[in-house]
């Protein structure tokens, strides 16, 4: 149960009000503290949005120090006769193609049966495709589907199916990989299933030809992809022999290589801009929430100024300038796309000479990396010092409030046992001027 205060009852003193404003005074450093921390998460939450920045801005030149990411190449076929795909290593030219024969899978089939069970006896089926064998055993209380099965088990380079044409059945086994090396050979004991008849192969085994620039290659695939540095072609269908040949033209693909600029022109700027709401005096004073001349930020100012602005390898084309990148007197980045395709129609090779031989890449990357690291990182540990800072604060603040809580402890204490004296010495002031009349 608290204790009972009189609040000037007796003294006409309003000693509440006077408490409250004595204790008032002794916090009033703790208010001073608590806005101090406000400013102190302020300057965190700039400190925080900046490092997501520049990680973006890392983000963003992450692969642009490899010269597949800065060379790569758009293919495409002038018709369905061949489908083509391109990496970086292609060569900027066109091919002639003329697809010659379609590689297909071999489909053998076994003797034919008039019934699905009680057909076969005991025996076993020796398949060998390329290098890999497997032998599958069955009984005479197996049906075509139970044999069926086992092939599928073996995984032996042939899968199998039970085939009903109205009138028998037969097993159908197929190669699961197109071209004569993986056309399935069999070996049989026992009652033999029929399937190593070479007059039942049904469908035999071909491999692709493909005429590439008047020189006939052979693959048994249709997809061939080590023909031509860089280019996947997919054979789809043969030419004919009064169709016009495949042209399959490749190119620099210059939208990929500025879209991959841009997407860093916005990182970058982005930073910038952060920097510069937190640098730039317009004329008014900053608030104490703000990182206003902070030494940091001023550092971090410069070294992406001279990244910028710095040359990259040798030559006359050694500058963000020369592949269309200029910056304004904010330092923001611009593109021009027209001067970037101008210069790689030149140099195919331009971009990537400043940023992966010339080595802009790795500065920028070297760069975020220093600033927003985990832990170590330049941010990182100037958000602990705001945190460090505020807990000291916070240690400060506690210490005021506990004691103004025990001066107001003290006070209402002290007060009250005045107010009690004061009501005692009246009620005897009152009784001597009654009995003394």
């Amino acid at each position: 149960m608290s204790g009972v205060t009189f609040t000037g009852l007796s003294s006409g003193i309003d000693t509440a009000s006077l408490v409250s404003q004595l204790v008032a005074a002794e916090r009033a450093p703790a208010n001073a503290i608590a806005q101090q921390q406000s400013d102190l998460n302020t300057q965190k939450s700039i400190v925080g949005s900046l490092s997501s920045a520049l990680a973006n801005l890392g983000t963003a030149v992450q692969g642009m120090n490899l010269a597949s990411e800065l060379q790569p190449r758009t293919a495409t076929s002038s018709d369905s006769h061949v489908t083509v795909a391109a990496s970086s290593g292609a060569a900027a030219t066109v091919h002639d193609i003329r697809v010659l024969s379609l590689a297909r899978g071999q489909i053998s089939s076994s003797r034919t049966f008039g019934a699905q069970t009680g057909v076969l006896g005991d025996g076993s089926l020796k398949i060998t495709t390329g290098t890999t064998s497997s032998t599958i055993n069955y009984a005479s209380t197996d049906s075509l589907a139970d044999v069926a099965a086992k092939i599928n088990d073996a995984k032996a380079g042939a899968s199998a199916s039970v085939l009903f044409d109205g009138t028998t059945y037969r097993l159908m086994v197929a190669a699961t990989q197109t071209g004569t090396a993986n056309a399935p050979q069999f070996t049989e004991t026992g009652a033999g299933l029929g399937l190593a008849d070479p007059a039942n192969v049904k469908i035999p085994a071909t491999d692709a030809k493909v005429a590439i620039d008047g020189v006939d290659v052979t693959r048994g695939s249709n997809v061939i992809g080590d023909a031509v540095d860089g280019l996947t072609l997919t054979l789809n269908s043969i030419h004919a022999t009064a169709d016009p040949s495949t042209n399959v033209s490749v190119a620099l693909d210059t939208t990929s290589v500025a879209a991959k600029l841009t997407a860093m022109v916005s990182a970058y700027n982005s930073v910038n801009a952060a920097l510069h709401v937190q640098l730039d005096y317009t004329g008014t004073k900053k608030g104490a929430g703000t990182l206003f001349g902070d030494s940091t930020l001023r550092q971090l100012q410069g070294a992406l100024g001279n990244i910028m602005g710095n040359a990259y390898g040798t030559g006359a084309n050694n500058t963000l300038g020369s592949v269309g990148l200029s910056r304004d007197k904010t330092g923001g980045l611009t593109l021009d796309t027209t001067k970037l395709n101008a210069a790689l129609a030149t140099n195919p090779n331009v971009v990537s000479d400043l940023f992966v031989s010339g080595g802009f890449a790795d500065k920028v990357n070297t760069l975020t990396e220093a600033y927003t690291r985990t832990g170590d990182g330049i941010l990182a540990s100037k958000s602990d010092s705001l945190t460090s800072r505020f807990k000291s604060l916070q240690t400060q603040s506690d210490q005021i409030n506990s004691r103004a809580d025990a001066m107001k402890t003290q006070l209402d204490a002290q007060f009250t046992a005045l107010e009690t004296a004061m009501t005692k010495l009246k009620q005897q002031s009152a009784y001597i001027t009654s009995v003394l009349g």
